[in-house]
């Protein structure tokens, strides 16, 4: 069954090639089933289909039918006061976005970053997804097949990285990692499954909303070519850098040199690693201060959760989190 897949995927390739790179494809291509979780089947939580939400507060189905006879209550419920209506359609939307919405993060990962260049690239992991036979893992290990010196530390061949990805039972993709392939350019995105959905080792099956503990970040983006790029998310300021060859014209009109590219990267590169697992820093503030990554759950936490985040917002503070980070903080043309 895996090889049959396997063949499905390069034949999907191969046409994508022979038509002139005018496809767009996406891998993989939809969220997991619903039955591949832990989410419940059958025990409906208070913003069930038919229920409403205005601004963090629930009006649940049987009220909102009720609410929907009067003018008053229809104008309670309207978008202009802020409310907004669960429907199938919208939590099939959520879920596709929490699986498969990379925010275009994957051209500032590929195209700046250079992510695939690296001695974890998609080659390496495949590898590694393979060797599973279809089993799942909440620690996808890479062998590091060549001595390399990423900031302050010596990695040499045969190393092998524990990268925190999860692999689903059955899946031949890491949770949250989706792969672009857009008119023959391959680039690889990062979606919130990636930190914020977990797999249980022993069942294969996805705790959807639950914090992926063990995430290596440091390595993941360490190891890529130009890790410079996200300077901002560590304490690294290029204004306090050995200057280099290059020039620009500062905004004061004159001629300036930009910090030497060997000793910029060197440098992000050591404060990068030095992030726990399960740790990040997700706002650009010239401020190495990495911090646990945070469970996505926010029911019966109102109004305080992790931060203070649900006591703002639909769905008790969701949607504040879910634009947070690729919204805001960590958002390419934030860090531009």
């Amino acid at each position: 069954m895996r090889s049959r897949a396997i063949l499905i995927l390069i034949s999907l390739l191969i046409v994508v090639g022979f038509l002139g790179f005018q496809l767009e494809l996406n891998l993989p291509g939809r969220p997991p089933s619903i039955d591949k979780t832990y989410t419940p089947l059958t025990k409906s939580p208070p913003t069930s289909v038919g229920s409403y939400d205005v601004l963090g507060y629930v009006v649940e189905s049987e009220k909102a039918d009720r609410w929907l006879q009067t003018e008053k209550g229809r104008q309670a419920l309207s978008p202009d006061h802020g409310a907004v209506k669960v429907t199938q359609d919208l939590i099939d939307l959520g879920r596709d976005a929490f699986y498969q919405e990379t925010f275009g993060n994957e051209y500032l990962f590929t195209d700046v970053v250079g992510i695939l260049d690296s001695p974890i690239n998609l080659r390496s992991i495949a590898k590694a997804v393979l060797g599973l036979k279809g089993k799942a893992t909440t620690n996808l290990q890479l062998p590091i097949d060549q001595d390399i010196t990423v900031g302050d530390r010596t990695f040499k061949a045969g190393t092998v990285l524990n990268t925190g990805l999860d692999v689903p039972g059955g899946s031949l993709f890491p949770l949250g990692l989706i792969t672009h392939l857009d008119k023959g350019q391959l680039r690889v995105g990062i979606t919130c499954a990636l930190c914020h959905a977990t797999v249980s080792a022993e069942t294969g099956r996805i705790l959807e909303g639950a914090i992926n503990t063990d995430i290596n970040l440091g390595p993941l983006i360490a190891m890529a070519s130009n890790s410079a790029a996200l300077f901002r998310q560590t304490d690294v300021n290029p204004t306090k850098i050995t200057p280099g060859e290059h020039t620009f014209i500062n905004n004061k009109g004159e001629t300036a040199k930009l910090p030497d590219p060997k000793i910029m990267e060197d440098e992000v590169d050591a404060a990068i690693l030095s992030w726990p697992p399960g740790n990040f820093v997700s706002n650009g503030d010239l401020k190495n201060n990495s911090a646990q990554i945070p469970s996505s759950y926010t029911h019966e936490t109102f109004p305080y959760a992790w931060s203070g985040v649900a006591s703002i917002g639909w769905f008790h503070g969701l949607t504040t989190l879910n634009n947070a980070v690729f919204g805001l903080n960590a958002d390419p043309t934030t860090t531009a």
